[in-house]
């Protein structure tokens, strides 16, 4: 929808580099000891680790920020991803306390090096934080602490649909994550190398990702995430204008479409950011306002032009639904350039207090007047200025494939989409303008009773009140052809659909025609089986075994005991319970088995594995460490690999 770098772009290239990491090296994956073992390897993995999870403390506060506040004002919605977002936060504040990496002079030179694993780990860093730079491009904060927004998708970033889909995301991340810091923690065949304390910091600091996962997995569960707002999370654009461009005489349909596109946002982006205080400005002229009302009456009709054409073609392609939507479209933009009409009219007996200036907003509707007229005239070089009897452009050329009808919707959609804020700004200016007595009417247009001796007088009330009707008309009818065209844009899936999610983000809301109600995967894909195999299929995995049913059977062994544990713990006393969390993953065995449990997302696993959390207004992040000594004998390796037990 932009042509700009979007957070989904970064996001998709951190995924894929967690997928990477969680891939052995070559020798590895065919169960053999790498060739040239170094004693650093877990110690580098680690710090790969805690750079990953430093840039997730960052995503974690700001969505505690934002969804912790929402509680209370929408708590049927929100109560639930509140909550997980506090949980969130404070498991993986206590996943980074088990992180931490040992002073820079610690162990030799060598052991710095990064291994095959933390490299793509130290990648998804990188993106993950230049994903949270984008984000913050679209606010400024003030020395005074109050944020302000930078652009019109600030409302959206800070938005509790869009926040509950981060939230969603940072889960994915700590999951996988926590699954191959797993693999690498506990020794096997080819365990990498480390000492047994190290193993077991990064142990638990891989549970507690899993017990971050399980928690936004039970929110997704109780109130589910929509694709449509995933979708709207991941197409966030950097916040960059794109560069003006004029139309050439040569131009093909898509970009003129996607000229169109750019030039609407540039106008948005500069009646929401450049305009200055009407009261005081300068720049706030009559000329100014009655150049943005002509435009936006040419650009109305143009679209009308346009969604006529896109009628005729679906007749043609035996489309009668779609096409007597497009001709009801047709109709509603008709009424929009009417109201712009009667705006622009309205500015023939009256001026401001200066003059002679274009507001920038104003100077880019010329712009878009023109995108938009290249599109609906057969003429490649026809402007404003040749007026509208001229031929338009021929249906079957206008979108020659049926794919193109959405190109084309989207384009007419991002037009009005831009009008509606134009009018609903200007209709600002003018009544703060007009509350500062900067509103006048020549004198010669009053009656005689006025004895006024110079050329123009303060605008009387009647005239002042007939300009702000003609552009709330505007306002409104522009809003009603964009509510009609984002149906259109909804059923075809139309790139600029997201204009309505977004709109329906920022007031509270759901579309009404909502294609992404069905609740979004966390994962990239399905995923019917936890990515972290139990002890005993491991054990398996590790003999050599590829005998898909003898692993099947495993994996049921291993499904049992979780049962087994869990449905005992329901008979334990409260102060059973207590102990029960001090003695947990006291070897490497049960510490196997206790990873394997809370990688399947259960909360009743992840409420019994560990301490509740505790509420916000205790300090996040206090750890104590509880280390358990043991020697765990497997094949001819020895590795010792105390476990501490986090508690909050």
């Amino acid at each position: 929808m932009t042509g700009r770098a979007t957070f989904g772009e970064l996001v998709s290239a951190a995924r894929a580099q967690l997928r990477l990491a969680a891939i052995p090296p070559p020798a590895l994956a065919r169960g053999y000891p790498p060739q040239t073992p170094r004693a650093g390897q877990v110690r580098e993995f680690t710090r790969g680790m805690h750079r990953l999870v430093t840039v997730m403390t960052w995503y974690a506060a700001d969505i505690t920020a934002t969804l912790a506040p929402a509680a209370s004002t929408r708590p049927n919605l929100s109560w639930a991803w509140s909550h997980t977002s506090l949980q969130a936060q404070q498991a993986i504040q206590n996943a980074a306390a088990f992180l931490q990496p040992p002073p820079a002079d610690a162990g030799r030179p060598g052991d710095l090096q990064v291994t095959p694993a933390a490299g793509p780990l130290d990648a998804a860093a990188a993106l993950l934080a230049a994903g949270h730079d984008l984000l913050h491009t679209h606010h400024a904060t003030l020395p005074d602490g109050t944020r302000l927004d930078r652009s019109e998708w600030a409302p959206v970033v800070t938005s509790p649909p869009v926040t509950r889909a981060l939230l969603l995301e940072l889960g994915l991340w700590a999951r996988r994550a926590a699954a191959q810091g797993a693999r690498i923690a506990l020794p096997g065949p080819a365990a990498w190398h480390g000492s047994g304390q190290e193993r077991n910091q990064l142990n638990t600091a891989c549970q507690w990702l899993w017990v971050l996962d399980s928690a936004v997995q039970a929110a997704q569960r109780h109130h589910p995430v929509t694709i449509a707002e995933v979708g709207l999370l991941h197409a966030i654009p950097v916040n960059a204008r794109a560069p003006r461009r004029i139309p050439g005489a040569t131009q093909t349909i898509t970009s003129l479409c996607q000229g169109t596109i750019d030039s609407a946002e540039r106008i948005r982006h500069a009646a929401a950011i450049l305009v200055p205080d009407p009261a005081f400005s300068p720049a706030l002229t009559a000329e100014s306002l009655s150049h943005a009302a002509a435009c936006g009456t040419v650009i109305s009709h143009n679209c009308e032009i346009l969604l006529h054409g896109l009628a005729v073609r679906a007749e043609q392609l035996r489309s009668s639904g779609l096409a007597a939507g497009l001709t009801g479209c047709a109709d509603a933009a008709a009424q929009a350039r009417v109201g712009w009409l009667d705006a622009a009219r309205a500015w023939q007996r009256m001026a401001t207090d200066t003059r002679g200036t274009i507001a920038p907003a104003a100077a880019e509707c010329s712009d878009l007047a023109l995108w938009t007229g290249r599109l609906a005239y057969a003429d490649p070089s026809w402007t404003p200025a040749l007026g509208p009897a001229h031929p338009t452009r021929s249906a079957d050329t206008l979108a020659p494939d049926p794919a193109d009808l959405s190109g084309v919707v989207a384009a007419v959609h991002e037009a009005f989409h831009t009008l509606s804020r134009l009018a609903e700004a200007d209709h600002r200016q003018i009544a703060a303008a007009a509350q500062a007595g900067r509103l006048l009417v020549p004198t010669r247009s009053l009656p005689d009773r006025f004895d006024i001796p110079a050329p123009f007088a303060p605008a009387p009330q009647d005239r002042i009140d007939g300009l702000l009707t003609a552009y709330h008309g505007a306002a409104t009818r522009s809003a009603q052809a964009t509510s009609a065209i984002a149906t259109i844009a909804t059923d075809l899936r139309a790139p600029s659909h997201l204009l309505t999610i977004a709109q329906a983000a920022t007031s509270g809301g759901r579309p009404a025609q909502d294609i992404g109600r069905q609740p979004a995967e966390q994962a990239d894909g399905p995923q019917p089986a936890p990515e972290f195999p139990g002890p005993v299929e491991r054990l398996l995995h590790d003999l050599g075994v590829t005998s898909p049913a003898t692993l099947a059977r495993a994996a049921t062994i291993d499904q049992l005991a979780e049962h087994l544990i869990l449905d005992a713990t329901r008979t334990l006393e409260p102060e059973q319970t207590d102990l029960e969390t001090t003695g947990l993953s006291r070897s490497t065995g049960t510490a196997e088995l206790i990873n394997h449990m809370l990688a399947t997302s259960s909360p009743r696993a992840s409420a019994i594995l560990h301490p509740p959390i505790p509420p916000a207004s205790q300090t996040a992040g206090q750890v104590s460490d509880r280390t358990v000594a043991h020697t765990e004998h497997t094949g001819h390796q020895r590795d010792q690999a105390p476990e501490a037990e986090a508690e909050p």
